[in-house]
C-alpha cells in the first residue's frame, strides 16, 4: 500500500472527478465502497475518505446514511455550489447561473460608468495593470480578475448590486476557470469595460460585459459537448 501523503487524497479526488466527467460514473451513480476504493488505488480508507469529502466541498458528490456516497443530481441548491461542478451535471441550470452572474456585472459596469464624473478610477486602473501583469496561467490571473470587479462594483455605489457580486463570487471563479488562459479573454474584456468606464459609456461598459458572458457560455457549451461525446 502506498504510503498517504497530504496531497495524495487530491490526487485521488482529481482522479474520480475525472471520472465522473467521462461519464464512467453518472449523477445519481452510487460510487464504490471506501474498501473498494482503498484497494484500487492502494491507500487507506482515511485517505479515501479525505478525497471523498474533498469532492463533496467541490459538490460533485453527496453522502447518504448508510448507503454511501453518490454522484449529484442537479438541483435547485446547485446554483450556490461551485460552477465547475455543476457544468458536470446540468447545463440548463449552469446556463442560468452565468446569465445571472453576467447580469449583475453587467448592471455594475453599467453604474460605474455613469458615475465616471463622481468617482476616483485610480484603484480600477491599478486593478487593470495587475490582471495584465498576472501570469496567463493558474490562480493568480482568476484572483486577478475577481479584484477587477470588485473594485468596479465598489464604484457602481450600489450596496445591493456589491453584496450580489459576493454571493456569486466562488461561482464566477469557477466560470473565468473554463476560460483560463483561453486567449486572453478576461484581459480584453477587463480592458474593454475599463475605456468604456473611463470614458463614461455606460451602454459599452455594459455591452461589453455581456459579450463575455456569452463567451463563457459557449466555453461551458464546449466543455459540456467533449464530456458526452467521452462517454459515447
Amino acid at each position: 500500500m502506498r504510503e498517504a501523503s497530504s496531497k495524495l487524497y487530491m490526487e485521488i479526488a482529481e482522479e474520480i472527478r475525472r471520472q465522473i466527467e467521462e461519464g464512467v460514473f453518472r449523477p445519481g451513480d452510487r460510487l464504490p465502497t471506501l474498501r473498494e476504493l482503498a484497494d484500487r488505488f492502494g491507500v487507506s480508507r482515511a485517505t479515501v475518505r479525505e478525497a471523498l469529502s474533498a469532492l463533496r466541498g467541490q459538490g460533485l458528490v453527496e453522502f447518504r446514511h448508510g448507503m454511501g456516497t453518490y454522484v449529484r443530481t442537479a438541483s435547485v441548491e446547485m446554483w450556490m455550489q461551485p460552477l465547475d461542478a455543476a457544468i458536470l451535471l446540468s447545463y440548463d441550470n449552469v446556463r442560468d447561473l452565468i446569465e445571472l452572474q453576467t447580469a449583475v456585472l453587467a448592471q455594475i459596469a453599467y453604474r460605474a460608468a455613469a458615475h465616471r464624473m463622481e468617482s476616483d478610477y485610480s484603484a480600477l486602473s491599478h486593478a487593470l495593470f495587475e490582471l495584465e501583469a498576472s501570469p496567463r496561467r493558474g490562480e493568480h490571473r482568476i484572483a486577478s480578475e475577481l479584484k477587477f470587479f470588485s473594485v468596479l462594483a465598489e464604484l457602481a455605489g450600489n450596496r445591493l448590486l456589491e453584496n450580489a457580486l459576493r454571493v456569486l463570487q466562488e461561482a464566477l471563479r469557477s466560470s473565468l476557470r473554463l476560460l483560463n488562459p483561453k486567449l486572453d479573454l478576461g484581459v480584453q474584456a477587463c480592458r474593454s469595460i475599463y475605456n468604456a468606464v473611463q470614458t463614461g459609456r455606460p451602454v459599452d461598459a455594459r455591452d461589453a460585459v455581456y459579450a463575455y458572458g456569452e463567451a463563457i457560455l459557449r466555453a461551458v457549451a464546449e466543455k459540456k459537448g467533449r464530456g458526452r461525446s467521452a462517454t459515447m
